[in-house]
């Protein structure tokens, strides 16, 4: 008897080995999906993040004007404006005033790529910057300094920081 049984179970997976799988019942785990779903979605910030970072070091060297709009000049609010619009595909506020009230606040230690930096009164800051990682940020610096990355220090540390992706 255990000698029929094992070799009607071999025919059978000769025949699928032969004849293929015609139809296979498939029934996905929306886990798995919600997961991939959040891993693509992390992803593409990521990627927005480094485009960010990317695109504010290569406007180190171009001018400080005040009012300025870019892409050749800026003052600091119009330089995170600029790079966020292009890299970022975020719209943000012309003003330091009005970006500081954009996304969520982040605490100075905790500092990811892409965060924007404020300089003066948490509510009404008087500068803003782009945190690029390794303890260095963009920022129109000065009409004399002009766009500059620059490290972190104790002498010139902001006051608050903004997660806007």
């Amino acid at each position: 008897m255990d000698y029929k049984h094992s070799l009607i179970k071999f025919t059978a997976v000769l025949s699928l080995f032969f004849n293929g799988i015609s139809t296979i019942n498939f029934t996905p785990n929306t886990g798995t999906t919600q997961q991939v779903q959040a891993a693509t979605k992390k992803s593409s910030k990521t990627k927005k993040l480094n485009a960010v970072t990317k695109l504010a070091k290569k406007q180190v060297g171009k001018r400080y004007v005040w009012g300025a709009t870019g892409p050749s000049s800026f003052d600091c609010s119009a330089l995170v404006q600029y790079v966020y619009r292009k890299a970022g595909d975020k719209n943000l506020p012309r003003t330091t005033y009005s970006q500081v009230n954009v996304g969520k606040k982040v605490s100075l230690k905790h500092l990811k790529k892409g965060d924007l930096l404020f300089w003066g009164s948490a509510s009404a800051p008087y500068h803003v910057g782009i945190y690029v990682g390794g303890g260095k940020y963009v920022h129109a610096a000065t009409p004399a300094q002009g766009v500059c990355k620059q490290t972190l220090s104790t002498y010139f540390y902001p006051s608050a920081a903004k997660r806007v992706l």
